[in-house]
């Protein structure tokens, strides 16, 4: 199973690319004495202000007042980016670059915008004609090795993230980026190993343990994201999600009762959790503590759904008939709860109530059990 986490791109600083080129490519006539800023420098200026400080409708009217030149091409391009729409930010792009193919900056843009409509080998040709400035920045790597990733070329990711960690040794997410890789490619020994890397010089990254669990935990490793957020609950500590996640992750490794108690903690320290604590308790047959925790679930109908199904795993089938009304004033009388009922009514003797339920069960996974109490009732009848 692969695992895609959402990570916020935020690659490259829109502006700054491009602005940069512009600079260059304008140094000549900065260099003559006294030659100050051309009115469509101090207009650009002024959108890339905006831009950057997020006024982007007033950017749009500006742009909307200049003509269909590369530079204000690119900073159209950007400005779709931003509002999060690269389909229109592409065209953009493509504008500048049938002007100006020498625009590395833009070749990078234009790869980026491709990744988000996952047009992910278009994105890499892209990556690549922007090469020259993007090798320059560990984020271009990282965007390079996801593109890789989703296109099959898992080798060629992780060697573009060990290239990255060679020039970027001191940026520590590229060593979690390769932990990713790694349990999306099944290597889970080795990604937790990697995330442990990453995690001991990051130990205030309380993001990074999240990410790296639900990645292990996702694809099928309970047992794994269990060992990430051990650690994340005791530098963590007062952190209500990170004992959640720890108590889900004990839950689908089978630790029932262990993950009832940290989802029990975890409501207490605020987190939104009853409904799972009062759930694994009963799993774990611990029904007291179940019916406890079931007193705090807020929403009626899954209450009533839970607390029946407690009734009958601790055999208080008097108190899972009191539930009928209630049950059908609430309109939960689905096959699941009407088989149930049908049960509990069948061992407190009450034929006719559990016949007139089971016959009405017609979902085929519980047919046959229907089937079974309705046999059960007629026996009893006959003695």
């Amino acid at each position: 199973m692969r695992v895609f986490i959402i990570i916020a791109l935020c690659v490259f600083s829109f502006t700054s690319l491009v602005s940069a080129e512009d600079k260059r490519e304008n140094k000549a006539a900065s260099d003559a004495p006294n030659d100050g800023r051309s009115p469509s420098d101090n207009r650009l200026s002024k959108i890339q202000t905006l831009i950057d400080t997020g006024k982007l409708d007033q950017a749009e009217k500006l742009l909307r007042l200049e003509g269909d030149g590369a530079r204000f091409e690119s900073y159209r391009g950007i400005l779709w980016m931003k509002r999060d729409q690269p389909e229109k930010a592409i065209e953009h792009f493509k504008r500048v670059l049938r002007q100006q193919p020498n625009q590395t900056a833009v070749w990078l843009y234009l790869g980026q915008a491709y990744f988000q409509m996952q047009r992910y080998r278009e994105s890499l040709r892209s990556l690549d004609k922007g090469k020259a400035i993007g090798s320059k920045i560990a984020s271009y790597f990282k965007l390079k090795a996801r593109a890789q990733e989703r296109v099959g070329y898992i080798e060629k990711a992780y060697k573009t993230l060990s290239e990255a960690e060679k020039r970027f040794p001191l940026d520590r997410e590229i060593i979690r980026e390769q932990a990713l890789l790694l349990v999306n490619a099944g290597l889970y020994a080795m990604a937790l190993k990697k995330g442990r890397e990453y995690l001991s010089n990051r130990s205030d990254d309380r993001d990074g343990y999240v990410i790296l669990s639900e990645a292990l935990r996702r694809a099928g490793r309970p047992r794994e994201a269990a060992e990430i957020l051990e650690d994340a609950s005791v530098r963590f500590r007062q952190d209500a999600e990170i004992v959640g996640r720890l108590a889900l992750a004990y839950a689908e490794s089978g630790q029932t009762f262990a993950a009832a108690k940290l989802f029990s903690r975890s409501t207490a320290m605020s987190g939104d959790y009853q409904f799972a604590a009062a759930e694994t308790y009963r799993l774990a047959g611990r029904f007291r503590e179940a019916i406890r925790m079931n007193a705090f679930v807020t929403d009626t109908k899954k209450q009533l759904s839970q607390r029946l199904a407690i009734y009958l795993g601790s055999e208080a089938f008097d108190r899972a008939t009191a539930l009928t009304q209630r049950m059908q004033d609430a309109g939960i009388m689905n096959d699941t709860n009407r088989y149930r009922l049908a049960y509990a009514h069948l061992r407190v003797g009450d034929l006719d109530r559990a016949e007139a339920l089971a016959i009405q069960v017609s979902d085929p996974t519980l047919i046959q059990s229907a089937q079974d109490v309705r046999k059960q009732v007629e026996k009893e009848r006959a003695r």
